[in-house]
């Protein structure tokens, strides 16, 4: 592989996965490696601005099943996705000029908003659902990461369902997800801080705060002009 491993030990506990860590000067090559992955239908683990989550091209069925059966996630249960600017949010949902707005306001960042969706991602990664979640994540990775691609990230966090939320990569290299060989990349981002995203769901008339994360209410409603 073109990247240092962090440990020789990670790369025996986790088989087939490439732990690679990030700093700033070899974020491009990560991205590159992370790029190709995602292209060729795989499946990476790495951070973001919250926790580490799992990621992989969201117009691609098998690849978001793959984040399933790694997740041990139930196939009712939707996925949100990241995608790299506004424009690409009103190609997948409908949202219109205030709501845009909003999310200019508030993107990139930890604000996860619920939109009906234009039926133009796999059933399976909406859970059937005519909703989905989405976000701009304000990460150095996954901002460079997203600009490269021409497709939204399914994602999720990289835990096992119903587990807590992973914060550093020694957490993986003990944990479950060890197990797993449908992971093909794993980017140490160092240790995360552990937060999670507001979300805002504008499905249903008056946008309705369904979880208060690091952004408060009150900066919410300032951002809706409320």
């Amino acid at each position: 592989p073109p990247f240092q491993s962090t440990n020789v030990r990670a790369i025996t506990l986790v088989s087939v996965m490439r732990i690679v860590k990030l700093n700033g000067e070899n974020l491009s090559k990560i991205i590159s490696s992370a790029e190709r992955v995602l292209k060729s239908g795989g499946v990476i683990i790495g951070p973001s601005d919250t926790v580490y989550g799992i990621y992989a091209n969201a117009c691609d069925e098998k690849a978001v099943k793959k984040i399933f059966e790694i997740k041990k996630r139930a196939p009712e249960k939707a996925l949100p996705i990241f995608v790299k600017d506004v424009a690409t949010a009103r190609k997948l949902a409908y949202i219109d000029d205030r709501k845009a707005r909003f999310l200019e306001k508030v993107w990139p960042g930890s604000v996860t908003v619920v939109f009906h969706h234009k039926g133009k991602l796999p059933r399976i990664l909406t859970g059937g659902l005519d909703t989905i979640g989405i976000r701009i994540p304000n990460h150095p990775f996954l901002s460079e990461l997203l600009s490269r691609i021409d497709f939204p990230l399914a994602q999720t966090s990289a835990n096992i369902s119903g587990r807590a939320p992973i914060l550093s990569i020694e957490e993986i290299e003990g944990g479950e997800l060890r197990k797993t060989k449908l992971v093909d990349l794993i980017v140490d981002g160092g240790e995360l801080p552990n937060r999670s995203s507001t979300v805002v769901d504008f499905t249903r008339g008056e946008p309705a705060i369904l979880r208060v994360g690091i952004i408060t209410k009150k900066e919410l409603d300032e951002a809706l002009g409320r």
